[in-house]
């Protein structure tokens, strides 16, 4: 076969030799073969060309795309991660805080238990101080001036008949009780009464009188007609009295002045009086 093949190729080369015009119309050919392929080689180039710059131009906008994709989802990451972080320390605020509300409540409690165990021991010894404080009370009603003394009748008179009946009452009813009648008490010792009243002296008798007394310490009697006078102190067995004549003038004057019967003055009174003559 392959000397077949040489043997045409020499014929040709011959024949070309033989007949130069039929050279030229061979080389014209073969020109125009090469040329044709050439163009067909360049138009196959230029189609790759344009597919592979059309296929880079896609390539270039999805990457385009999934950059500024990526950037939004970027920044979209970036917000939720800053709101994570708030929330991260509101959260470990909140924890701060229930941990200092468990330490408090912890604190508290062990403080309401310990207050807990005092006033067990003191409603254990309740009762006693109850008993103690009634029998404060049950000396007062003689030491009270009788004017002042009788809207207060009425609480004092069932504490005054037996220690059995207060026993009859709860602890509390008890406890109120002996509340409201030291605070009248105490309403007493810090005010000045001005009121009418029978006094009676030493010797069983009776005297008409204004009296003015200074809490429950002292008080000052004068008769209607400013001619007699007398001081009084509070005792266990009751009011007594002692006859000052020479100060009556100036009883009368307080007890005008507390009745704003005259203009505001200094008046001296004898308050040192230490026992009063049977």
């Amino acid at each position: 076969m392959h000397t077949y093949t040489n043997l045409q190729v020499n014929k040709c080369e011959w024949f070309i030799r033989c007949f130069p015009t039929m050279r030229m119309i061979v080389v014209i050919v073969l020109f125009a073969i090469g040329s044709t392929m050439a163009l067909y080689a360049q138009n196959d180039t230029l189609e790759t060309l344009e597919s592979l710059v059309a296929e880079w131009s896609h390539l270039r906008l999805n990457f385009t795309d999934e950059e500024r994709s990526w950037e939004e989802r970027k920044t979209q990451l970036h917000a939720e991660i800053a709101l994570l972080d708030k929330e991260k320390i509101a959260l470990e605020k909140e924890i701060h805080q229930a941990t200092l509300a468990k330490q408090s409540f912890k604190s508290d409690r062990l403080e309401a238990l310990k207050d807990k165990e005092r006033l067990s021991l003191l409603l254990d010894g309740l009762p006693i101080l109850i008993d103690s404080a009634e029998a404060s009370l049950r000396a007062w009603p003689d030491r009270l001036p009788p004017p002042l003394g009788e809207p207060l009748d009425s609480v004092f008179r069932p504490l005054m008949k037996s220690s059995t009946n207060s026993n009859s009452l709860t602890d509390a009813s008890r406890l109120q009780r002996v509340v409201a009648l030291y605070t009248e008490i105490e309403k007493l010792q810090h005010d000045v009464h001005v009121v009418k009243e029978v006094l009676t002296m030493a010797d069983g008798s009776g005297k008409e009188a204004d009296v003015c007394y200074l809490g429950l310490a002292r008080a000052f009697a004068v008769s209607p007609d400013n001619t007699w006078a007398a001081i009084g102190i509070s005792s266990q067995q009751g009011w007594r009295w002692e006859q000052r004549h020479e100060i009556a003038a100036r009883v009368r004057e307080a007890i005008s002045i507390f009745n704003r019967e005259q203009t505001a003055t200094l008046v001296e009174l004898p308050l040192g009086l230490q026992e009063i003559s049977e």
